[in-house]
């Protein structure tokens, strides 16, 4: 019988569908590292097919490499990472062009691969790439390059540590250029700033030259660190290093895309630093530095105004306020300003005015504060809140009226959970994550066939193209994935009701009625909650599947993968389940924060309140002590028709304010049970005082 005739398999296209896999099998996944030392290697495939003559090692050429590498780099600076990477791991690590390593070329492409890889998410692989770059040493020309993206990768992953230790390993310190040395620095100094080693950090940091592209971020680093420690002056000489340094040297100091933002937050740190030194004139100057066309400008407006209020420059401080209300309405200084706008009154003894706006502030955010607390306590509520989050990410503001802020006037209507969103600023990393869980949630969906192509390309190895049985060893997954859409169901109906109980609070439900039911779905909500994350790690400590016992050769290698995708979906369930559960608390974070930060201003406005009120109600004391000796108050005084009343060598000088201080000492002494109308009559001399005893 004749030996069936063994179909050719296509070179690039397969060598460019096992670079998509490669990076599907090598994406860092944080439950997954372990598991990514145990995967196939792309070169081993490409030895495999080189030995069964799948793939002729001798079609490759260096005509075909340059074109490969241009369509991959045209592809590259188009930012479409994801199908320039099977192009370059085609070259990188096919046997077509191992020959070709010394050129420049093939280097290009292993500098691009990894940055490619970095882009895209996959951190741990490009690091590999970016190790094979460095271990050539500092003769090669992508050697500082890579050193400065091997940086850019270890600060991305948040694990300085590790990465400086391999960082030493294939190139000793004593071997790197002032450059590298540099970029080495700013990591250990990272490094330690990150595990709140303050001396060491500074150490570090203090080391970094002009000439490093992170001379700017030391600097401020070394500026918080010092006003940690409460060392203003070396503070803001570190600040000053940054934000005041002339520019009209032919060379100051490297400037990237990093020192504008670094920048703009250094003119608010010294402005702060001033601030805590009392010095309020100088945070006022600080902060009106802040560019114009900074994010940063309506925190600066704020902040300055607080400097005036706290130097007793209120008038300043009034027009900060005004022009961040007008400029900035939709910001959630806004809602705080109205809280200092309120002492500002109130120190300019306009208690009626602070005591509207102190009530005004307390009606319109003891609602929000009520609303978190029933956020806190449902996790269903919290889901709502997450999406609604998301979902408000890239929507712009709504513009409002001119001259009009948002919830402007005690009587305008207040949109609780819509001042709770305007107000919740939540940390940068609550969105970074959800962007990478969607990004898993794309590549999961298109690796979810990877399973039905290595059975179809068993089958072409044996001669056919039906797909081959899946192992008999792989791991069952059904059960789980059954468990999820169990939760996911019982999570639904948690949150169907907690809306009914939405709705019933809208439809005037007392708070007594709905409290059991509350508590109920809370309970309900933490179970199921707990639950999902007992899911997630059974799933992520599931044992590994067994190799079999034909594990060498391509078909070998290809059986062991297509077990490790069928367990696939659950082990990116498991890693998903994860990367939403640290966003969300990251949200959950602020959250607790907003609510300690309202219930903080809130104590302030109704000690406000009070102090307003006896303010009030001492000055009107004093008009009555004043009356009752005769005097008019100025306040009172009609200033018109006072001057009607003026001779013509007579001057009229109206109230500015302030009593002057003789009305004061006059005050002192008087008892608080002596008669008022005592005070015009003259005290009697000694003898008329003994005459009146005597008659």
């Amino acid at each position: 019988m004749s030996r069936p005739r063994q179909r050719p398999i296509r070179t690039a296209p397969s060598a460019r569908w096992l670079g998509a896999l490669a990076l599907v099998a090598l994406a860092p996944m944080p439950s997954a590292a372990q598991d990514e030392a145990s995967g196939t290697a792309l070169s081993d495939y490409y030895r495999a097919l080189a030995e069964r003559r799948l793939i002729a090692p001798e079609t490759g050429s260096v005509r075909r490499l340059r074109e490969m590498l241009r369509e991959a780099e045209d592809l590259y600076l188009d930012d479409r990472y994801e199908e320039a990477q099977p192009i370059l791991y085609e070259l990188v690590e096919s046997p077509r062009f191992a020959s070709f390593d010394s050129l420049d070329e093939y280097r290009q492409a292993e500098f691009m691969l990894a940055g490619a890889l970095a882009r895209m998410g996959a951190l741990r692989s490009s690091w590999r790439y970016l190790e094979r770059i460095l271990a050539r040493g500092g003769e090669d020309p992508y050697f500082g390059p890579a050193y400065r993206r091997a940086v850019d990768v270890a600060l991305e992953g948040a694990r300085p540590a590790e990465a400086i230790e391999a960082l030493r390993r294939v190139a000793p310190e004593d071997s790197l250029g002032p450059d590298a040395r540099n970029e080495l620095l700013y990591l250990q100094g990272r490094e330690r700033y990150d595990v709140a080693d303050w001396e060491g950090a500074a150490r570090f940091l203090e080391q970094v030259g002009r000439r490093s592209r992170f001379y700017a971020n030391a600097r401020y680093l070394q500026g918080v660190i010092a006003a940690r420690a409460g060392h203003l002056e070396d503070a803001e000489a570190q600040f000053c290093s940054i934000a005041t340094t002339s520019d009209t040297d032919q060379f100051t100091f490297f400037v990237d895309r990093r020192y504008f933002e670094i920048r703009d937050l250094t003119w608010l740190a010294l402005g702060r630093v001033a601030h805590e030194g009392r010095r309020a004139q100088d945070a006022f100057y600080y902060y009106f530095q802040v560019p114009q066309d900074s994010a940063r400008v309506s925190e600066a407006l704020f902040e300055a105004a607080w400097s005036m209020y706290e130097g007793d420059d209120h008038d300043t401080a009034i027009d900060l306020l005004d022009q961040l209300e007008a400029r900035f309405p939709g910001s959630p200084y806004v809602h705080e300003a109205s809280l200092l706008r309120g002492y500002v009154h109130l120190a300019r003894c306009e208690f009626e005015e602070a005591d509207r706006l102190f009530r005004l502030f307390s009606g319109r955010f003891t609602p929000v504060v009520h609303e978190i607390d029933r956020v806190l306590a449902s996790p269903a509520r919290q889901e709502r809140l997450f999406e609604e989050l998301l979902s408000a990410e890239d929507r712009p503001a709504p513009t409002p009226a001119e001259g009009e802020a948002p919830g402007e006037g005690e009587e305008a209507p207040v949109d609780v959970h819509a001042l709770l969103l305007s107000l919740l600023s939540v940390d940068p990393s609550f969105y970074r994550l959800h962007r990478d869980v969607r990004t898993l949630d794309a590549e999961a969906a298109r690796a979810g066939q990877v399973g039905d192509r290595l059975g179809a390309v068993l089958g072409r190895l044996a001669g056919g193209d039906e797909l081959r049985p899946a192992d008999a060893d792989a791991p069952p997954v059904d059960d789980v994935t059954a468990l999820r859409n169990d939760l996911a169901g019982a999570r639904a109906i948690v949150r169907a009701l907690t809306e009914q109980l939405e709705a019933m609070r809208a439809a005037g439900a007392r708070a007594e009625q709905l409290a059991p039911l509350e508590e109920e779905l809370s309970g309900l909500g933490r179970r199921v909650v707990a639950m999902e994350r007992r899911l997630d790690r059974l799933g992520a400590d599931a044992p590994p599947a067994a190799a079999g016992a034909d594990a060498g050769g391509i078909e070998g290698m290809l059986r062991r993968d297509r077990a490790a995708a069928a367990r696939f979906s659950a082990r990116v369930a498991g890693v998903r389940g994860r990367l939403a559960g640290a966003a969300n608390d990251a949200a959950l974070r602020a959250l607790r924060d907003l609510r300690a930060s309202l219930g903080g201003h809130l104590r302030r406005s109704r000690i406000g309140r009070i102090d307003a009120v006896m303010g009030s109600k001492r000055r009107i004391e004093i008009q009555i002590q004043s009356l009752s000796a005769g005097r008019f108050p100025p306040e009172l005084q009609d200033p018109l028709s006072v001057q009607g009343l003026l001779r013509d060598d007579e001057e009229y000088w109206p109230f500015e304010g302030e009593y002057w201080a003789d009305e004061f000492e006059e005050d002192e002494g008087l008892d608080e049970d002596e008669d008022a109308d005592d005070l015009d009559e003259p005290a009697p001399s000694e003898g008329e005082g003994a005459a009146e005893e005597g008659s």
